[in-house]
């Protein structure tokens, strides 16, 4: 079944004018035309909209469901224009994200795949940064939107009278290590192991802290901001490292790393985008609403 466009908007203008003749006047065409586009509509729908039994123009209850759809594409396709015509009113609009760097790459690419509708005309200026520092630059206005890690109890700290978010994903952090010859993990954690650690001033680092300091024997033998670093370390077989398990799926398919199965040692955590409630730019707030109904 398909849908055309004008069909939405011939049953739109149907419900508000009551009347065949003054859609048809309105949509520009006869009314003998407009009827057989009603009727093709529901010939492709394979329900009745309209009760024809009825003394007043009334819809079926298809054809509330389907005016009910066709109300919210509407909406869509006018979000869109006001969106494109605000882009035509400016030389060039561009919108800054700050990134925390595990994300920056695959995930972030990933992301803007879900509406290129609202990006394609947009310059997008990507910043990697620590969470700490993309706060930072979301506060003074160096970037207009921020996605990182965090979870419920980070959430509760935040001044929500200055900062919107909304929830992008989920994933945990996992202990990976390579796969030797025969199939099995290099290393485990019931033995002194080489760790691949996050630089100490890196949201990731305070996290695999907390489920190992005091709790496992390993000592650290390199150090980056940069997960993906620590993951090309790890398929050397250099060590263990705690890695975003959405920025490894590929290498978890083929088999090129093992997760190190210990429940008490993987770290859930939820992914959000963040905005800065004072800038009151339009094509930011459009932005903003439309990822609000964007299915991730």
């Amino acid at each position: 079944m398909s849908l055309e466009i004008r069909w939405i908007e011939d049953l739109l203008t149907l419900e508000q004018e009551r009347s065949f003749s003054k859609a048809a006047e309105r949509r520009f065409v006869s009314q003998s035309a407009f009827t057989r586009r009603i009727q093709q509509l529901e010939q492709s729908l394979g329900y009745p909209i309209l009760e024809r039994n009825s003394r007043y123009m009334e819809f079926t209850d298809a054809g509330q469901i389907l005016l009910t759809t066709a109300k919210s594409i509407e909406q869509q396709l006018n979000a869109t224009l006001a969106l494109l015509n605000n882009l035509n009113r400016a030389n060039e609009v561009t919108i800054k994200f700050a990134v925390v760097h595990s994300l920056s790459s695959t995930f972030f690419s990933k992301f803007l795949k879900l509406f290129p509708e609202y990006i394609k005309d947009f310059k997008i200026e990507l910043v990697a940064a620590n969470v700490g520092e993309g706060f930072k630059l979301l506060k003074e206005g160096a970037c207009d939107f921020l996605i990182c890690y965090s979870d419920e109890s980070k959430l509760k700290l935040i001044n929500h009278e200055v900062l919107s978010y909304l929830k992008l994903g989920e994933t945990e952090i996992i202990p990976v290590t390579l796969i030797d010859e025969d199939g099995n993990a290099k290393y485990d954690l019931n033995q002194r192991f080489p760790l691949l650690s996050y630089s100490k001033n890196a949201y990731l680092r305070n996290l695999v802290d907390q489920v190992i300091v005091n709790r496992l024997d390993y000592r650290i033998l390199y150090e980056t901001d940069h997960a993906n670093n620590l993951k090309d370390f790890v398929l050397q077989g250099a060590g263990i490292a705690w890695l975003p398990k959405i920025t490894i799926e590929e290498d978890l398919l083929r088999k090129r790393l093992k997760i190190i199965n210990a429940r008490e040692f993987i770290i859930k955590q939820q992914i959000f985008i963040f905005k800065n409630k004072l800038r009151k730019d339009d094509y930011l707030k459009i932005f903003w609403d439309s990822l609000r109904n964007i299915e991730y």
